[in-house]
């Protein structure tokens, strides 16, 4: 896919994908959407990509959908057949980000309102800028919270302040952001790609396999109810890494004071039964 909407780059293992279309603060539309799915598809099935950075060009992250089409932009008749489609074939939105095998760090720059915010939520990492301002809007304009913001909100900072921000519209500035769980910290804005990078650096010294690992275990486990098989998958997935060049290697790499150097690598070398469902 050739991308008019976002730009693709990566250096060193790190992919990053920023939102290009400053001129309309990087307005939302169903073309940006898909054109990111298919730059983390990329880093998906590229072994010598291990996490992504998602941005916005200039002063602002995403200023939402795009509404220059006037009062009926939120109406969706002209993509809802598309958009059911590929639910039924490929799964929601969330789902589908909650299935990505790569982290994924989200440094957000300025302003970022309604599915500017509801669209990173599923993802690992978010931080932002001083300027940064998050506002989930949707009510302000008649219409609702999406990409299951109902649902996965309040599992990020509790249902009160989902209700309060959902319920309100109100615009966050990036501390109160920050104390209300929705970025994990809070950087001057002329360090937010370098703090970002710096995440991922760190990202970087951890197992390729065993991070994959972990991150299907984080999502899955979000919905799952059963103790038992929480702990059954927990135990099948650490008796399996542990048999692994990668365990061996982190425990000598520890006990040598180095760097580790990774064998296995993500696609390719995850275990035959992944995922265990």
């Amino acid at each position: 896919m050739e991308y008019e909407q976002i730009i693709f780059q990566s250096s060193d293992e790190v992919a990053t994908i920023t939102l290009n279309r400053p001129e309309h603060l990087n307005a939302y539309t169903w073309q940006m959407g898909m054109e990111v799915w298919d730059a983390l598809m990329k880093v998906e099935n590229d072994p010598n990509l291990r996490v992504t950075i998602l941005t916005g060009a200039g002063r602002g992250f995403c200023a939402g959908a795009d509404l220059s089409s006037g009062a009926t932009a939120l109406d969706g008749s002209n993509r809802s057949r598309e958009r059911d489609e590929r639910v039924r074939r490929e799964g929601s939105m969330t789902r589908r980000f909650f299935s990505l095998m790569k982290p994924v760090i989200v440094a957000i720059n300025g302003p970022t309102v309604g599915i500017g915010v509801t669209f990173i939520l599923p993802f690992d990492i978010r931080i932002a800028s001083e300027s940064a301002r998050l506002g989930i809007v949707f009510n302000r304009r008649g219409y609702l919270p999406e990409i299951s913001c109902p649902w996965i909100l309040p599992r990020i900072i509790g249902i009160s302040r989902a209700a309060e921000l959902m319920y309100t519209g109100r615009i966050l500035n990036a501390q109160e952001s920050l104390e209300y769980g929705l970025v994990s910290r809070v950087v001057p804005d002329d360090k937010l790609m370098d703090t970002a990078r710096e995440i991922a650096d760190e990202i970087l010294l951890s197992a390729p396999v065993s991070t994959s690992l972990t991150k299907r275990m984080l999502y899955q486990f979000l919905t799952e109810t059963d103790i038992d098989k929480v702990e059954s998958i927990n135990h099948r997935y650490s008796s399996w890494t542990g048999k692994q060049s990668d365990a061996r290697e982190g425990i000598m790499s520890f006990l040598q004071k180095r760097r580790p150097k990774w064998n296995l690598k993500v696609p390719g070398d995850l275990p035959d039964f992944f995922p265990i469902e």
